[in-house]
């Protein structure tokens, strides 16, 4: 199906390498509100010693992002003051809200489990080339990597989870699920995510009503031309 006139052209309609080098146009269903420079972010990470590697057989990275030391000190102080709310705002329902204050072992339980909700030793790294997205785990020296191409998916779905939305992404060769969140750190990366999934919709990729809100596909072309094809290939009157 011809849809590239509406949706942005897959990389592998295009005619040079420069295509494949350059950003499609910003995706909707973006909750994170303004762009921050990475330069401007101190929070992330620039050096380019820590750039991922693309996955094997595909091409450059065109966006990644990962979390720095200074993040991790941000997120462990994040998790603290969340705890202590939490702690704090039980005391008040048993009606002692200062009990906080003078019980010392909870703030031991509160310190070691913002610890741990801050996982200082493991870092998340998230990468996405013109044609796939990735996502990286470094745990004690160990990396995980998984990884999907963009243009082929048969499956897209959005679905609630928690404070944000999850997105759950499969090819005929693998499935790849991450959080709104976590994609949208970069909006580069949410970008290129959202192209292939504009492109893989138009060309039949399943999908349902709640996906197609969540991800404001019907503000799209996308729906329009798979149901065009649709009709052209006698599955709808």
């Amino acid at each position: 199906m011809d849809g590239r006139g509406d949706v942005h052209p897959s990389p592998a309609a295009s005619t040079g390498p420069a295509d494949r080098g350059t950003v499609p146009p910003h995706g909707l269903a973006y909750f994170r509100g303004g762009e921050t420079k990475p330069e401007d972010d101190p929070h992330r990470e620039i050096r380019l010693s820590h750039k991922p590697d693309p996955p094997p057989g595909t091409g450059p990275v065109l966006a990644w992002h990962r979390e720095n030391h200074r993040g991790k000190v941000s997120g462990f102080f994040w998790a603290f003051g969340l705890l202590t709310a939490l702690a704090a705002f039980s005391m008040i329902l048993d009606g002692d809200p200062l009990a906080l204050f003078t019980f010392w072992p909870g703030w031991i339980i509160i310190l070691v489990f913002s610890y741990l909700m801050s996982d200082p030793f493991g870092y998340f790294c998230y990468s996405a080339g013109a044609d796939w997205v990735q996502a990286q785990r470094t745990r004690w020296g160990i990396t995980r990597k998984h990884y999907i191409t963009l243009y082929d998916l048969t499956e897209i779905e959005a679905s609630y989870g928690g404070p944000t939305f999850h997105l759950h992404l499969r090819n005929a060769e693998r499935g790849f699920s991450r959080s709104f969140e976590e994609l949208q750190r970069d909006r580069r990366i949410w970008d290129l995510v959202y192209n292939g999934i504009l492109y893989s919709v138009a060309n039949g990729a399943k999908t349902n009503n709640q996906t197609a809100g969540i991800l404001q596909l019907n503000e799209t072309p996308a729906l329009r031309l798979r149901r065009t094809w649709e009709i052209r290939n006698g599955f709808r009157e």
